[in-house]
């Protein structure tokens, strides 16, 4: 049987293992603040990503998660911005970020993507969200298509 002193010294170092590296996190900030990038609100980050008034719920949920589960400043982070190499989206979150992201994604958006996330399928960002509106996209048109089905079988039918 484990002491308690023990138990409290790996509880400890366990934490720390799992927690951000807020070292990295502020080096990162430092970094996005110094590439001459004046921080977006919203609605002009959402622009860089997309014209599209229908991706803006997407856009902002990105952008919103995103930066509390990194910490990072998000109005600063561009299209191009690599995941790892740049942003270290790994070192600066919890390191359940993943599983957090997918639970909320499907709270938000009815989309279960537990059996096709993998962060490490992307490169960038803009790659991520990418691929998050073609999940949408395809949610969208799945439950469109029985009703189209539906009123093009009533107008034959009449």
């Amino acid at each position: 049987m484990m002491n308690p002193l023990s138990n409290l010294i790996n509880s400890v170092s366990v934490y720390a293992e799992m927690s951000p590296d807020l070292t990295i996190r502020f080096q990162v900030n430092q970094w996005l603040q110094t590439r001459t990038r004046r921080a977006l609100s919203l609605t002009a980050w959402c622009r860089l990503f997309s014209d599209e008034s229908n991706d803006r719920e997407l856009l902002a949920f990105v952008y919103q998660r995103f930066s509390e589960y990194s910490g990072l400043e998000f109005g600063r982070v561009r299209p191009g911005d690599r995941l790892n190499a740049d942003l270290h989206l790994a070192l600066v979150s919890w390191y359940d970020w993943v599983i957090t992201f997918v639970e909320d994604f499907c709270v938000h958006f009815h989309i279960d993507l537990s059996d096709r996330f993998d962060e490490d399928n992307f490169e960038t960002i803009g790659e991520l969200v990418t691929f998050l509106h073609e999940q949408v996209t395809h949610s969208r048109n799945k439950t469109e298509t029985p009703r189209l089905q539906v009123v093009a079988s009533s107008i034959s039918a009449a």
